[in-house]
């Protein structure tokens, strides 16, 4: 599953958000404007126009329903308690334009305004986080719509090119088997030598392409057992560190100090990592006037009501094309030179461990995270100590 995120920032705290929304044009226009009018006419209408000044109280019932509708609970209390304010002056102390209603319809009139500010704000609030999730399901439902349209596309070119490369490998085993024995016949000093090892070259070559579309359309069964993902991004860095200084990346860590216990497979989280930080690499070879920056970072967060632990990857190259994010996992997909099957590989190997790779424009430029569920430490603890035994 992969989908592009779009990030606004440090998250707004809830006062701040609250005065934002008391303050935006709509809450001005029909709220803030509606009880000033209100009350102006309220204090400008003469005793005498009781109707007037019954129809006025009722107005009132406006900016408090708008105000709930904007700010919720918060946002309904809050105008009412002006209006409350506002209506008190006019309702018993003012002698030449009081409002002729009697004095306990006054105070029934307040408290239905507190009420009424109190219910409306109380309902949009359940409203709106009955919204929000129904977006989140919704949102839900399109990701595993869209993950299993890929797995059945993939479990159907799988075979296809399991079939294909099968067909091709036969062949190049033959000729890399006979180039072997013509080998030697040919001079190591004559015109035709240099040709003879480019040919040889591009039959290995072949045959590693054709090892590549085995291990996507056949992925090796994973042997779970407990270990820590720290170890993953500490294996990926250790290979490809040297790699890294070479062509002027700089990578970076924020690892957890605890350990991020999961269930999985040693060598397929490498690999699933390893495919990532090439495409990282790769990215980072059309960057210009700037250092390259890979950035791995190991911890655990609470997603969708579970603890899930997370391995993420990223680079300061180009951003993901917002129109193309849900075709990089898709084999074949790739904006590089390459075959286009190492992040459709790494996409298989997240779906054994029973996770997925989530890729936005976030970070450094852009971030691949894999998350996948955590286990306890003391199940991780076990397993070393079963592991020490045996030796």
């Amino acid at each position: 599953m992969s989908h592009l995120q779009r990030h606004s920032g440090p998250q707004m705290s809830s006062k701040k958000r609250f005065l934002v929304t008391l303050y935006s044009p709509t809450t001005l226009l029909a709220a803030w404007m509606p009880l000033f009018s209100v009350t102006l006419f309220h204090y400008l209408t003469s005793h005498e126009w009781i109707e007037a000044h019954d129809v006025l109280r009722r107005l009132y019932y406006l900016p408090i329903v708008v105000g709930a509708v904007q700010g919720g609970l918060r946002g309904g209390i809050f105008f009412a308690a002006v209006v409350t304010l506002a209506y008190i002056p006019h309702a018993f102390f003012m002698p030449h334009h009081l409002d002729p209603a009697k004095g306990i319809e006054k105070i029934l009139e307040i408290g239905i305004y507190l009420l009424l500010g109190a219910i409306a704000g109380y309902l949009a609030d359940k409203e709106r986080k009955q919204r929000q999730r129904l977006e989140v399901a919704l949102g839900e439902r399109e990701a595993l719509q869209t993950q299993l349209v890929r797995a059945g596309r993939l479990s159907a070119l799988g075979q296809t090119v399991a079939g294909i490369a099968h067909e091709i490998k036969n062949p190049l085993h033959s000729l890399l088997g006979t180039s072997e024995i013509v080998d030697p016949v040919i001079p190591k000093d004559c015109e035709e030598r240099k040709l003879w090892e480019i040919h040889v070259s591009e039959i290995k070559r072949l045959q590693n392409v054709a090892e590549r579309f085995l291990s996507f359309a056949r992925p090796s069964d994973a042997q779970m057992q407990p270990l820590d993902l720290r170890e993953v991004a500490g294996r990926v860095q250790s290979l490809y560190g040297a790699q890294a200084r070479q062509t002027d990346i700089e990578l970076q860590s924020e690892i957890s100090s605890s350990p991020v216990a999961v269930r999985g497979d040693r060598d397929l989280l490498a690999q699933l990592a390893i495919n990532i930080f090439i495409n990282a690499e790769r990215a980072l070879a059309h960057t210009q006037n700037r250092q390259g920056i890979i950035r791995f970072t190991v911890g655990a967060t609470l997603r969708d009501d579970s603890i899930q632990a997370f391995l993420r990857i990223e680079n300061n190259g180009p951003p993901v094309d917002v129109g193309h994010v849900e075709d990089i996992f898709d084999p074949f997909y790739s904006g590089t030179d390459s075959t286009g099957l190492g992040l459709s590989i790494s996409s298989r190997i997240a779906q054994q461990h029973d996770g997925f790779i989530d890729v936005a424009n976030d970070g450094l430029g852009v971030a691949f995270t894999f998350y996948l569920p955590a286990i306890s430490e003391a199940e991780l603890d076990t397993s070393n100590q079963e592991s020490e035994d045996t030796q």
